[in-house]
């Protein structure tokens, strides 16, 4: 067996992002977009006020939303006049909605003592990028994603 197939084994909170961003099921998708912008973010786990996992909001969550926006933007356009600005007509769509809204359910999620490669396994086979952790009262610990599984490679060989 090499090191990377015994490293695989390793527990997952020993490379996990612990207190990772995130943004309440309450908060505006504005919100969630300033602070994937400001951090430099492609998902962030969504929480109640117990930080118990409700959800997570991805990019692709965005994208799908800007899709079903853009049709309601083509169907209403006609109503709105030249002084209501497009820029406006745009938040309004968009960014007042809760991110309870948008969010995917976080179906997949793994717990601190998973091993590297079981977590690995569940992005393959539910082809994500992202995967919240969580403790037995499904509380958010942590994240994983695919940048973490391959700086973690990484740092083995």
């Amino acid at each position: 067996m090499n090191a990377l197939q015994t490293d695989q084994q390793v527990p997952l909170h020993s490379f996990m992002r612990r207190a990772p961003i995130s943004v309440a099921e309450t908060d505006t998708i504005e919100a969630a977009v300033e602070k994937m912008s400001e951090n430099h973010l492609s998902a962030l786990p969504v929480i109640d006020d117990e930080n118990c996992l409700k959800g997570i909001l991805t990019v692709s969550d965005m994208l799908r939303m800007i899709r079903d926006a853009e049709q309601t933007l083509q169907a209403d356009m006609a109503i709105y006049d030249e002084s209501y600005l497009i820029v406006d007509l745009i938040r309004e769509c968009l960014g007042s909605d809760a991110v309870s809204n948008v969010m995917s359910e976080a179906t997949v999620v793994a717990t601190q003592n998973d091993s590297v490669r079981e977590v690995a396994q569940m992005m393959i086979k539910h082809q994500l990028h992202h995967v919240p952790v969580v403790n037995h009262d499904r509380q958010l610990v942590g994240i994983v994603s695919a940048t973490d599984y391959v700086r973690f490679v990484a740092e083995m060989t």
